[in-house]
C-alpha cells in the first residue's frame, strides 16, 4: 500500500473516534465509482498498488496523455489557483459545525478529542474539509457516487475538470510493482485520482468490502473499524502523523503524484 495514499484516510479513521464510532470516510470513499466506471476497469492483479511510473516512461500514447494532462491541469488550477479546497470557509454550515481554528489543524487526534469530548470531528472541521459530512449518516447507500462522478459518463466541463465521457475517455494504465492498473476509459480527474486511491485501500467494488451491509450503520462501522486496524497494523502511524492539517495539505500531493504516475511527464 502506498503510504502517501494511506495518510489522508487515517485522519478520517482516527478522527471520528468518540462521536460516531470511527469511520465515515471509509464508508463514503469505498463506493465512489458509478456502475459504468466500475465496469470499465481492467485490473491485472488485486494486490495493493504503489504509483511508481518513472519520469519519461509513460505507458500512454500521446493522445491519451494529452487528455490526462488536460483534465488534470484543470483540477490543478482548481486546487492551486482558485481556492477550491478552501471553500469550506465560504459554505453554510449546520449549527455548531465549521468552527475549527488553524491551531487545531496540527493537533493530534487523541489530544483534540480529549479537549472536545463528545464533539463530532467531521462537523467541527468542516470549514477546512468541505467534503466532511457534517450530519451523522445512518444509511450509506446514497453515498456510493461522488458528485462529479455522477455526471461523468456524459462529456462535460464538470465541477473541477472536464469529463470525456464513458466512451470518449482514453485507455490509460499505471505501472506498479511490475504490474499495471488499467481503465478502458478514464473519464475525468476524479477517476484518475480516486480509483487508484480506493483500489490501494482495497475498497473498489469487488475487492474486500461487502456492500450489502451499507444500510446497517452498526455493521458498516464495525467493518470500517476492521479496515482502520489493517492500515494501522501495516504502517504503525504515530499520533503526530495523523492530523487534520496533514490530511488537508497532503490531498493535492497524491493528486499530482497520480497524474505524474500516469503520464511520466513530471520532474524526477
Amino acid at each position: 500500500m502506498n503510504v502517501l495514499l494511506a495518510l489522508p484516510i487515517m485522519f478520517f479513521i482516527l478522527g471520528q473516534g468518540i462521536a460516531d464510532s470511527c469511520i465515515e470516510d471509509t464508508s463514503v470513499t469505498a463506493f465512489l465509482q458509478t456502475n459504468a466506471e466500475l465496469q470499465s476497469l481492467k485490473i491485472d492483479d488485486m494486490r495493493h498498488i504503489a504509483l511508481v511510473q518513472e519520469p519519461g516512461n509513460s505507458l500512454l500514447v500521446d493522445t491519451a496523455a494529452n487528455k490526462i494532462d488536460a483534465t488534470m491541469t484543470q483540477m490543478h488550477v482548481a486546487w492551486a489557483e482558485q481556492g477550491f479546497w478552501g471553500q469550506g470557509h465560504l459554505m453554510p454550515h449546520l449549527p455548531g459545525c465549521g468552527k475549527a481554528t488553524p491551531e487545531e489543524l496540527q493537533m493530534t487526534i487523541p489530544g483534540w478529542q480529549q479537549r472536545h469530548p463528545g464533539v463530532r470531528s467531521f462537523c467541527h472541521f468542516s470549514n477546512y474539509g468541505f467534503w466532511f459530512p457534517e450530519a451523522p449518516i445512518d444509511d450509506y447507500t446514497a453515498l456510493r457516487s461522488e458528485t462529479q462522478s455522477i455526471g461523468a459518463d456524459t462529456p462535460a466541463k464538470g465541477t473541477m475538470c472536464e469529463s470525456f465521457g464513458a466512451v470518449g475517455g482514453p485507455e490509460v494504465s499505471i505501472k506498479y510493482d511490475g504490474l499495471s492498473f488499467t481503465w478502458n476509459h478514464a473519464r475525468d480527474c476524479i477517476d484518475i485520482v480516486d480509483d487508484p486511491y480506493c483500489y490501494t485501500m482495497g475498497w473498489l467494488k469487488g475487492q474486500n468490502l461487502d456492500g450489502a451491509v451499507m444500510k446497517n450503520k452498526t455493521a458498516w462501522h464495525l467493518l470500517a473499524k476492521s479496515e482502520c486496524q489493517k492500515i494501522q497494523d501495516e504502517f504503525q502511524f504515530v499520533d503526530e502523523e495523523a492530523t487534520v492539517g496533514r490530511h488537508v495539505e497532503s490531498t493535492p500531493i497524491y493528486f499530482s503524484r497520480t497524474w505524474c504516475a500516469l503520464t511520466g511527464r513530471c520532474p524526477a
